[in-house]
């Protein structure tokens, strides 16, 4: 017996640092992806610009070229721009420490939830190992604010506390706080408020008296932030037309063939693009959720289905109404809850498997299934790019003469003027700025061909295979073309466009 503990603990200290292994490489990967220092792409560049020329109380009113984002967020960044100026490291801070701060609270909830490490693991190396996530947690935008919001806020709905109040006290602050922080928060605060009353009731000890404070605090910020922030925004019309034509907001007939269709792309959406695991690993994974899914309604674990299918559920229906899009960089604060319903599909595999094993070590071989599917992702890529236009920029820096002039192309622009801003830039040739419709790409080229002398043709963002119709266009008009240079989402040409 005494040897069975022995053998039993010595498991337990060698699993425990499996998973200090894998906090330590998720601490690792964004950091080497934030030594990278990937060029900013057209999005994150013009909210840049908002956040760098604008004053902190400037930063209170609608930002300038369509742009929303929550206000600690836009705060937070333009203290860290003015930290480390003329950078991007500057602008990289607040998504890079989100990123950490909910692996922590990721860690804490699957010790809140699961008792087995088998599935610890599993779950945490999916999180530590989602390229999507290592993206976000170096992108200038409030996204992985999102995911920390919910880490966070499931991890205090989760913990137990000697002093109940105490509970409510913290979900009243950060609840709050985090509207400022994330516009997703209303979403998880609901799912939150269901999951306490339903908690109470069946337990019938209903804290009514501490519900119907913190509801109402939730509810009053609520009404304040969307009244300073939201109510009559000059962007809205835009931005609600730019995702319709996404695709985002979903059917609201379901006798209407579309209404399936939409699910079908973004379930695809999710177990292909989000979770980012590799072909293999999307079926490896919609399996075990599916399963995951069955064994919480099995057991009637109704508080956990609440806190994990909620907010996918008022999500989708306030799409419905075309109120929050539902797409890619706005669910991404479903990927804890996505892992953790897989990982309860896992769990089930894992004890039906190796419950009648003597040797329970060889539990751990199922651990090395996400660990091989994953290996077939986008990790032979990392660091991760997308469109490096400093790698262009800087090719023109080494190869320019002093009579040449740039054409930046209007996918660019964003990009091109952020980085003229923080003076990453150094020449001082002439730049013309491109101009187009992009409803009839020969704008283009109507600009283009009105131009005299040596000039290089700055690409990014290239928006529906502009830039291929441009250079063929060049080509095909005779106009030689003298250098080029390509690189990931980003290229540049030198043309001799006559004198």
């Amino acid at each position: 017996m005494v040897y069975s503990n022995k053998n039993n603990i010595s498991g337990l200290v060698f699993e425990y640092r499996i998973i200090n292994v894998i906090i330590f490489i998720g601490i690792l990967l964004p950091i080497v992806q934030f030594i990278f220092n990937r060029s900013l792409w057209t999005d994150e560049a013009s909210l840049a610009l908002n956040i760098l020329n604008a004053s902190y109380l400037e930063l209170l009113k609608p930002l300038d070229t369509g742009h929303a984002a929550p206000i600690i967020f836009l705060f937070s960044e333009k203290f860290f721009s003015i930290l480390i100026p003329n950078s991007d490291y500057g602008l990289r801070i607040v998504p890079l420490l989100s990123y950490f701060a909910s692996l922590f609270f990721f860690y804490k909830i699957l010790q809140q939830i699961f008792n087995n490490t088998y599935t610890t693991i599993f779950a945490l190396s999916l999180f530590v190992f989602n390229a999507t996530l290592i993206n976000y947690s170096n992108e200038a935008k409030q996204y992985m604010c999102d995911v920390f919001v919910i880490t966070s806020i499931y991890h205090i709905i989760l913990k137990k506390y000697n002093k109940v109040e105490n509970k409510y006290y913290l979900l009243g602050i950060i609840g709050a706080l985090s509207f400022f922080l994330s516009h997703i928060t209303p979403i998880i605060l609901l799912s939150c408020g269901i999951y306490l009353v339903y908690v109470d009731c069946i337990n019938k000890n209903l804290k009514l008296k501490y519900i119907i404070g913190l509801l109402l605090v939730w509810t009053l910020t609520f009404l304040l932030y969307y009244y300073f922030f939201v109510y009559k925004h000059p962007a809205a019309e835009n931005f609600k037309g730019y995702w319709l034509k996404m695709n985002t907001f979903m059917p609201i007939n379901p006798l209407n063939i579309d209404f399936y269709q939409f699910h079908f792309d973004k379930i695809k959406m999710i177990f292909s693009q989000l979770i980012s695991v590799g072909n293999i690993g999307r079926y490896f994974l919609a399996i075990l959720y599916l399963v995951g899914f069955s064994c919480l309604i099995y057991k009637r674990n109704f508080e956990i289905i609440i806190l994990l299918f909620f907010p996918i559920f008022i999500h989708l229906l306030i799409s419905a109404f075309e109120l929050y899009p539902f797409d890619l960089r706005l669910i991404l604060y479903i990927i804890p809850t996505i892992i953790i319903v897989a990982a309860y599909g896992f769990e089930y595999f894992n004890e039906m498997i190796f419950k009648d094993l003597k040797i329970d070590r060889l539990r751990f071989l199922s651990i090395l299934i996400p660990f091989s599917i994953l290996s077939v992702t986008p990790w032979y890529a990392f660091p991760l790019k997308k469109e490096e236009i400093k790698k262009s920029i800087d090719y023109i820096e080494d190869n320019i003469a002093d009579e040449n002039k740039i054409y930046v192309y209007k996918g660019a622009l964003n990009a091109y003027k952020y980085y003229d801003n923080i003076e990453y830039i150094k020449f001082s040739n002439s730049v013309i700025f491109g101009k187009g419709t992009r409803a009839d790409k020969s704008t283009y080229i109507e600009q283009l061909i009105n131009l005299r002398g040596n000039i290089w043709l700055l690409f990014s963002h290239n928006y529906n295979n502009e830039e291929e119709y441009i250079i063929t266009q060049l080509d095909s008009l005779g106009y030689n073309r003298i250098e080029t240079f390509k690189t990931n989402g980003s290229s540049t040409y030198l043309y001799d466009f006559g004198d």
